[in-house]
């Protein structure tokens, strides 16, 4: 989907002359730019972290490790099919790429969106069952996450079909062309942005905040029975705790902080460009509207990527094995799991301890982490 979408979607062509806010678009350029190399260049460095660990350490990806992994590609494909197409537009102000480039850049700008938002998803769905649903979770084999994983990038590429009919290359006034959208039906275009804006951004948002509440309650609740032992420390509590759901371990807490960031930083992101769609579109007096008009709107349309810049930095910062793996790369160094296999093993383990010394401890550490 176009950032600005809205300014040229309607059916009616526009009559006003081939000109442009030059300021306006410099500074559409800059921050075009700057999304697009900080998403390119974090999201290849947690690539080139994965194959290190992988290569070094010749294990597997863990079922979070294979969702940053697809969370990264779906963001590097945002800044190429996304960005990078909007960037060059901006520079040349009229599409150059004639009628069939139109269709296929259309295609893509949305696909890694749908992409990562969905994989987001799926990976939310992952750790609630792993820490709400524990024992459950140990029947679910690391394919059937793989095929859910799949499972989005068909959905995301079905998705972006409508894009094809909905965007044609087409003469907009005398000897202008562009790569125009046009809807035929009264409410074509808010029918369409709404849609886009639920199947993106609102459905994925639903079961994220769904997911990560029940996940929050279920180390609050852990936490609390962590307590109760610690006050009555007799050893029939001990024993009834014992063959109760295993608690969370020291990774996944890890983890769930990770994802939980990661989820509100998307909700940041996404927000501002979904808010200026629904509003510009079903508002009437919207274009009419100073700040339609104005250099605010133009910026937060350019936003909607702005989440695909930020994820790679938060796995970085939550993740003490990439850093190394990524360390050791440039250095090429080959030894770096010595010092670091036993996190590396915890990080990889999604089953924790059940000994109640262990318990205690990591209920302990939940609750600060989660609450203090």
């Amino acid at each position: 989907m176009s950032h600005d979408l809205n300014s040229s979607s309607s059916s009616e062509l526009p009559l006003d002359d081939d000109a442009r806010d030059e300021y306006l678009a410099r500074w559409e350029i800059a921050v075009l730019t700057s999304i697009f190399l900080i998403t390119i260049i974090g999201n290849v460095l947690v690539l080139l972290a994965l194959y290190a660990r992988r290569r070094y350490q010749r294990r597997k990806f863990t079922r979070m490790y294979f969702f940053i992994m697809h969370l990264s590609v779906a963001d590097l494909l945002t800044g190429l099919f996304d960005v990078l197409p909007q960037l060059a537009w901006d520079i040349t102000f009229r599409f150059q790429g004639g009628a069939v480039l139109c269709k296929l850049i259309k295609f893509g700008q949305p696909f890694g969106l749908y992409l990562s938002s969905y994989i987001l998803t799926v990976t939310a769905i992952d750790r609630y069952h792993a820490i709400c649903h524990p024992f459950s979770y140990c029947s679910v084999t690391s394919r059937r996450s793989k095929m859910m994983v799949y499972g989005t990038w068909m959905l995301a590429a079905m998705l972006c079909v409508p894009q094809i009919f909905i965007f044609s290359y087409m003469e907009i006034s005398p000897g202008v062309w562009e790569c125009w959208a046009t809807f035929y039906l009264k409410y074509g275009e808010r029918a369409y942005i709404t849609w886009y804006s639920v199947m993106q951004f609102l459905l994925p948002f639903i079961v994220l905040v769904y997911t990560y509440t029940r996940i929050c309650i279920s180390i609050w609740r852990s936490s609390k029975l962590s307590g109760l032992i610690d006050l009555k420390k007799s050893n029939k509590v001990s024993f009834c705790q014992r063959n109760r759901d295993p608690l969370i371990s020291k990774a996944m807490i890890n983890t769930v902080k990770q994802m939980i960031v990661v989820v509100i930083l998307y909700i940041v992101t996404n927000t501002p460009f979904i808010g200026c769609e629904l509003w510009a579109t079903w508002d009437p007096k919207a274009s009419t509207s100073p700040f339609f008009t104005g250099a605010a709107f133009t910026i937060l349309s350019l936003l909607n990527s702005l989440t695909s810049c930020v994820n790679p930095w938060i796995y970085f910062a939550f993740n003490k094995e990439l850093r190394v793996a990524l360390t050791c790369f440039f250095c090429r160094k080959k030894d770096y799991s010595l010092t670091y296999d036993i996190d590396a093993r915890q990080n990889a383990s999604d089953v924790p301890s059940s000994t109640s010394s262990f318990i205690s401890r990591i209920s302990r550490l939940a609750s600060s982490k989660i609450f203090g």
